[in-house]
């Protein structure tokens, strides 16, 4: 093993891992009501995970050498979309600056962890193909990211045309807007709308449009968020419907290696949405409402991702895809691009190291993954007796 990874962090990190997994709620109430398979639970460990994840890699990787720029912090399969304007790794919560290493690492995990067979971690094809696809965009960041095939050629249904189908047809954001209804006036909610379409210099949209139907919904990973079904006060009026997602933001402390360049979480969203998925999301914004930073956007009628599990030739098309998309992204986020000689030269030489790391982090977790379903069906037959 590379003599940058510390042998004594393996054992720190299952102990992490075990009091995250005794801690998190979420996780085993998913575990237990929802009757996930084996791969979906440990799948859904591995987003949870994320965060603690990047806590420990200073004890797996001497961060202090590995070059900064601006990350998207948590590239995996389940935050790949297509909409109408294109296909893009979206949901830029955990955005920022930081070592590049992580976006690798951690999308790596997530290609092994979504691998149709168990054993191994990823076949030498997949691996070649995010190779090739991130250093070609890294040094050529004027040619496209490549769209992922198994996407590309979907075309919308009938209720993915527009938002009133979308809205009439009640499909996901429009059923967890009716699952979670406030009055059309909440006060708090109408605050919040106002000051995110003032920041987009878009106030006078209200002249226009009135709120008809509106939620307060959990995300799926904890933050709420406030849904807006916008409908144009002229009843008369074709103009399409404006559904809106405003959520409040995740505010992490900047840590040594981790740090947002903005002041605000919501420009940092913004900014980290042009650098990978540029034209992607519309109608963005940001507001402070009682000390509560959010960031919104609009939801796209069509929306796609990928749910299943993959064989080799999808991860490699998987590979291929975001690993242009990173390569890109990471070029584009750099401060000083005289660092880009650097970064190239980084890659070039430890990308071995990295792949190890992302090794070792998914071995680990499926390790604890184990342990703690295990201890959970023995808590549940124990309830039983």
């Amino acid at each position: 093993m590379n003599s940058d990874i510390d042998p004594g962090a393996i054992q720190l990190h299952s102990q992490y891992m075990e009091e995250y997994l005794r801690r998190s709620h979420v996780f085993q109430k998913r575990l237990g009501i929802e009757q996930l398979s084996k791969k979906e639970a440990r799948y859904l460990l591995f987003r949870l995970a994320g965060p603690l994840m990047q806590a420990k890699l200073h004890r797996l990787v001497n961060l202090a050498n590995v070059p900064v720029t601006f990350i998207h912090g948590n590239p995996h399969i389940d935050n790949y979309v297509r909409t109408m304007n294109g296909s893009a790794m979206m949901d830029f919560d955990r955005s920022r600056m930081g070592p590049y290493c992580w976006d690798i690492i951690r999308f790596l995990s997530s290609l092994s962890l979504r691998k149709n067979e168990d054993g191994g971690f990823l076949d030498h094809k997949v691996v070649e193909h995010f190779i090739d696809a991130y250093i070609t965009h890294f040094l050529h960041p004027e040619i496209p990211s490549r769209q992922l095939k198994m996407l590309k050629n979907i075309e919308p249904q009938k209720w993915q045309i527009n938002t009133r189908e979308y809205l009439r047809s009640d499909r996901r954001w429009a059923k967890k807007m009716r699952e979670h209804p406030l009055p059309p006036k909440n006060e708090l909610a109408n605050t919040i709308l106002k000051q995110f379409l003032e920041s987009r210099g878009e106030l006078s949209l209200l002249n226009e449009f009135g709120i008809s139907e509106l939620g307060h919904t959990p995300g799926s990973l904890g933050k709420k968020h406030f849904i807006y079904s916008l409908m144009p006060l002229n009843s008369d009026s074709r103009k399409d419907a404006i559904l809106l997602d405003i959520k409040e933001v995740y505010d992490e402390k900047n840590t040594k290696y981790f740090f947002s360049p903005f002041p605000h979480h919501g420009l940092r969203m913004i900014e980290a949405s042009k650098i990978f998925a540029d034209g992607m999301e519309e109608r963005q914004g940001y507001c402070t409402v009682n000390n509560k930073q959010y960031w919104g956007r609009q939801i796209p009628s069509f929306a796609i991702k990928v749910k299943k599990f993959l064989n080799d030739d999808e991860l490699s098309d998987f590979a291929y895809s975001v690993g242009s998309e990173l390569g890109k992204g990471h070029r584009k986020g750099l401060k000083d691009p005289k660092l880009a000689e650097v970064i190239e030269k980084d890659f070039v030489q430890n990308f071995d190291k990295y792949y190890k790391v992302s090794k070792l982090l998914t071995y680990e977790l499926s390790l604890s993954f184990e342990f703690m379903r295990r201890k959970i069906e023995l808590y549940q037959d124990y309830r039983s007796w």
